[in-house]
């Protein structure tokens, strides 16, 4: 994820590392350049490669066959010999291997480059390529290769595809990669400047003089191994009680080897200019092996499929049929379905199992809520009780906007913040939880009394870390990722919750009311209910303030009670009325209840996944930036209506298959736009038949071209500008798990083109599509 400055605006783009559409004809390549045959050119620079392999091999052949190496000895004192060693080709022998050396290198970067270029013609064509920006980098910096597609570099390939180059650079951090890659980049330099590219490596020697009787060695200093690029001294020999007056002979007992004069230098008698060339042409093999097999989109495409077959767009039923044993109580429980308000009677047993009635088809059918969930032993239980109250708001609402609590200096002391928070938007929840094992028995008045004095303290110091901590000013707190999130607490609507698990809570204990302000207390049951609910952490925190502000206290353990009784009201409230501007821009308005009767996946578990993996995958993206500006974005997100969630998704899923299946030459893009909270909020939601830095930069005009129309028709005005958030799928042909990408981008900014530029976007994008027909709009 980058983070860049313009205008004061925000822009973020993320990518990982997941209406009718318009169809975009690339220009159809020679016949030589075809898919089948692209990648013909860099297999034939790469058989030249291994024939000037065999050619260095042979030429070092002949320079040893013909002896040019010596090996001699100097006296540089009374009792001191140095041994010296050099390499001594002629002439035409050095030029003629560094010749075939320098060809090697040449052929093997034109491998490389061939390579990539033909993966960025089977992506898009040549009509929109650059050619001279598409070869093989050699980057010996990280940040270097990560600026090169803002200066138009490597833009016709896919993200995988970009990451394969990554990979394969001088700083790789694999050090097979890195140690040969950096040795052919600085070699490939050398030769480019006409220094000399082939020397010889001289091993630590071993010597072993043979002295003249009544002479001995005291004293042997070996000098470390090195290039041969002129005379090196390989050791120092010290002899008692003075030297012969006839040199001695003996065998210096040291290993030439060929090798590429540059560093990274050898590390062994093994690791020589075979090995290395080997290893190269290993790495530029399975490099042109990769690019190739990545043009496969067809197995990624055919899984999206299977998901979509075997998962069908079918509901969950989460209300099943009773059986009665007893006749009368079934008649009983039917009477009181018939005589409620919302069509649902509750029962409920004295071991606390809930059961919501009501019927279908004539039938009774009943939903089951679950106790809270139980809990290992371990840990002290209110610890427990704590962690697991954040952790299921984490597990169904997203980790990103659940906060830890943190202990701060306060005074001569410490205090902790809470025991948890979380924020969507500019609405918070200031959490508290209280907690009574099982191991202290309780009667039911004495429950009673821990509920109502508990619920009582929570709530103050609840408000407490609201008033001292939040509107004190910002505050840095960690979330369940374990990234810091910085709460500029001012600006934030807060609620103050109280969570209370008790083994065995009493029935009709009602809170008084709060006569600081809203506030919701309830048992951790009905805690896990809303966030199995509803899933959204969005949802949560706005049905908490929904609630918070009620006359009267809901009794606790009556919170479904409550929640069924908003989302009948729901079902039966008139659609708001849209704005003008909306109307006029084409948008179908969709009416769903704010809060859903059932699950907000029982409509199509699969594609409320899709949904959530898109989170996810904006969620787990690198991001080096202020991770306060990641959890906003995935807040605007969260706002897309929960009861839409799933049937979006789904969408989403087939319009995948339908760009990915896009005749070879033909780009496909399909959108769905949404204006979120009567036009507060712009959405899209776009597939792709393939992702690459050109087709980004596109989806990137296009998505802030609508983004200057929607401003246009709503009268926008700033220096507040609303919201743009943009979402790109596309198939990813990866062995990783992962069936698609998901690149989002985002801005607050003013309109960025100016009226000439507006107008031929304006004209581009309504030839896409004939029929003028190229997105679909909603607004929620």
């Amino acid at each position: 994820m980058r983070h860049v400055e313009r205008d004061a605006a925000r822009v973020l783009i993320c990518r990982t590392v997941g209406g009718v559409g318009h169809p975009y004809r690339m220009p159809e390549p020679p016949d030589h350049l075809r898919v089948p045959r692209l990648f013909a050119s860099a297999r034939i620079h790469l058989n030249r490669a291994l024939e000037q392999r065999r050619e260095c091999i042979r030429l070092w052949d002949e320079i040893r066959h013909h002896g040019r190496f010596a090996a001699w000895p100097e006296k540089s004192s009374e009792d001191t010999v140095e041994i010296w060693c050099a390499y001594l080709p002629t002439a035409l022998q050095s030029r003629t291997i560094d010749e075939a050396a320098g060809a090697l290198l040449a052929e093997v970067k034109s491998a490389m480059d061939a390579a990539v270029l033909a993966a960025a013609i089977a992506n898009v064509g040549l009509g929109t390529l650059v050619i001279d920006k598409h070869s093989m980098p050699l980057c010996f910096d990280a940040s270097e290769f990560d600026d090169l597609p803002y200066e138009g570099w490597l833009m016709g390939l896919r993200p995988d595809q970009v990451n394969v180059v990554r990979d394969v650079q001088p700083f790789a951090k694999d050090r097979y990669l890195g140690v040969h890659m950096r040795q052919f980049a600085l070699a490939l330099r050398r030769s480019q400047s006409g220094g000399r590219l082939i020397s010889v490596w001289a091993g630590r020697a071993d010597p072993r003089p043979n002295l003249p009787e009544g002479y001995t060695l005291t004293a042997v200093t070996l000098d470390e191994p090195g290039t041969l690029e002129g005379p090196k001294r390989l050791a120092t020999l010290k002899v008692s009680p003075r030297l012969p007056e006839v040199m001695f002979t003996g065998n210096p007992n040291v290993y030439f080897d060929p090798i590429l004069n540059v560093a990274p230098w050898p590390v062994d008698s093994d690791d020589n200019l075979d090995r290395r060339m080997d290893a190269l042409l290993t790495i530029v093999r399975t490099f042109i092996e990769i690019l190739e097999d990545s043009l496969n989109t067809d197995e990624s495409i055919r899984k999206l499929e299977a998901l979509d077959a075997f998962m069908p767009s079918e509901p969950t039923e989460v209300w099943v049929p009773v059986r009665f044993d007893d006749p009368g109580q079934e008649q009983e429980s039917r009477q009181a379905i018939q005589d409620s308000d919302r069509g649902q009677a509750i029962y409920s047993t004295d071991d606390g199992l809930l059961t919501y009635l009501a019927l279908r088809d004539g039938r009774i059918v009943g939903r089951e809520i679950p106790d809270a969930e139980a809990l290992p032993p371990g840990e002290e239980y209110g610890t427990q009780v704590e962690s697991a109250t954040r952790a299921v708001a984490g597990r169904w609402g997203l980790p990103d906007f659940v906060l830890r609590p943190k202990v701060v200096p306060k005074g001569s002391g410490r205090r902790e913040i809470g025991d948890g928070t979380i924020v969507s938007g500019f609405r918070g929840i200031a959490l508290q939880v209280k907690a009574r094992s099982s191991a202290t028995p309780d009667t039911p008045e004495r429950a009673r009394s821990w509920l109502l004095k508990n619920a009582g303290v929570g709530l103050r110091q609840a408000r407490g870390t609201i008033r001292s901590t939040f509107r004190a000013g910002d505050v840095t707190l960690d979330n369940l990722r374990g990234r810091p999130v910085r709460l500029d607490g001012k600006r934030v609507e807060w609620v103050p919750v109280v969570v209370l698990d008790h083994p065995n809570p009493p029935r009709e204990v009602v809170p008084p009311k709060d006569a600081d302000g809203p506030s919701v207390v309830m048992l951790r049951r009905d805690w896990e209910f809303l966030w199995n609910q509803l899933r959204s952490a969005s949802a949560v925190v706005d049905y908490i303030h929904r609630v918070s502000g009620e006359d009267d206290p809901a009794e606790l353990g009556s919170e479904t009670n409550r929640y069924f009784d908003l989302a009948n009201k729901d079902l039966h409230v008139l659609p708001s009325r849209l704005p003008d501007w909306m109307d006029d821009s084409g948008a179908d308005s969709v009416n769903v209840p704010l809060l859903p009767t059932d699950p907000t996946s029982a409509s199509d578990e699969l594609g409320f996944r899709v949904f959530q993996r898109i989170l996810e995958d904006i969620a787990g993206t690198d991001f080096t930036g202020d991770e306060t500006n990641r959890v906003q974005i995935l807040t605007h997100i969260d706002r897309v209506a929960v009861a839409t969630r799933a049937e979006l998704g789904r969408l989403l899923l087939r319009r995948l298959i339908t760009c990915g299946n896009a005749p070879p030459g033909t780009l496909r893009v399909e959108h769905r736009l949404l204006y979120v909270d009567q036009g507060e909020l712009h959405l899209s939601f776009t597939c792709m038949g393939t992702l690459t830095g050109y087709y980004q930069e596109m989806f990137r005009s296009w998505l802030l071209h609508r983004r200057q129309r929607f401003l246009a028709k709503s009268n926008a005005l700033g220096p507040m500008w609303p919201w743009s958030v943009g979402v790109l799928l596309t198939p990813r042909p990866s062995t990783n798990g992962r069936l698609w990408d998901t690149t989002m981008i985002a801005t607050n900014g003013p309109p960025e083109f100016d009226d000439a530029e507006y107008r031929r976007l304006d004209a581009i994008y309504a030839s896409a599509a004939p029929d003028g027909n190229v997105e679909d709009f909603q607004a929620e």
